[in-house]
């Protein structure tokens, strides 16, 4: 068997001709990455926050928003200054003109491409946009989180294993001050977005 006989060859997506697999020079390993890492790289990836330095006892801050034709896969994040509840709520009763768009940032600094998600602060859903502090009500909370900070002190948490959300439908992640005095929050999400090839 001659010394080239065992070597391993991939095919690059876009390219028909298969190519050898080099192994790192220092490890002798594959190097691989995580498919949301491949979505940075793609383009695909998007970001966005709404800080709060005093949400009153018992009140609210959220980011809303419509899906577009493509699956978005979601994390969420917070950081918080008291007792909390933050969900993640479905299908949510949205009324436009309400709230603040705020574009999201793309992970890719290089590429133009925009989010298909869609903001409710004029007449219409517009694509490329969030909302901060739209007015919500009703729907599925499809994700709970509670935060326990001592008053004064930090917390933070996440839901860090992708939901995959539904195309085409309104969402609502929602921040709740369960304290008796005011407290701050700054709510952080990112996704990419992905069309099934099955």
């Amino acid at each position: 068997m001659g010394k080239w006989d065992n070597r391993i060859k991939g095919r690059i997506s876009n390219d028909p001709e298969y190519q050898d697999l080099r192994a790192d020079a220092s490890t002798h390993t594959l190097q691989t990455i995580e498919y949301s890492h491949h979505e940075i790289h793609s383009g695909s990836m998007y970001r966005v926050q709404h800080n709060s330095a005093s949400v009153g006892a018992g009140n609210s801050i959220n980011i809303t928003f419509k899906t577009g034709s493509k699956e978005p896969h979601f994390v969420f994040e917070w950081i918080v200054s008291a007792k909390a509840t933050i969900e993640l709520i479905e299908d949510p009763d949205v009324t436009m003109e309400s709230g603040t768009d705020v574009a999201p940032k793309n992970s890719n600094r290089n590429s133009t491409n925009t989010s298909q998600l869609q903001g409710c602060e004029t007449a219409a859903w517009a694509a490329g946009y969030v909302t901060t502090d739209a007015t919500v009500a009703n729907g599925t909370t499809i994700s709970v989180k509670k935060a326990y900070a001592a008053k004064g002190d930090i917390t933070q948490g996440s839901r860090r294993s992708e939901i995959i959300l539904a195309t085409d439908t309104p969402y609502t992640v929602k921040y709740t001050n369960n304290d008796s005095s005011a407290a701050s929050c700054q709510i952080r999400c990112e996704w990419y977005e992905h069309t099934p090839k099955n």
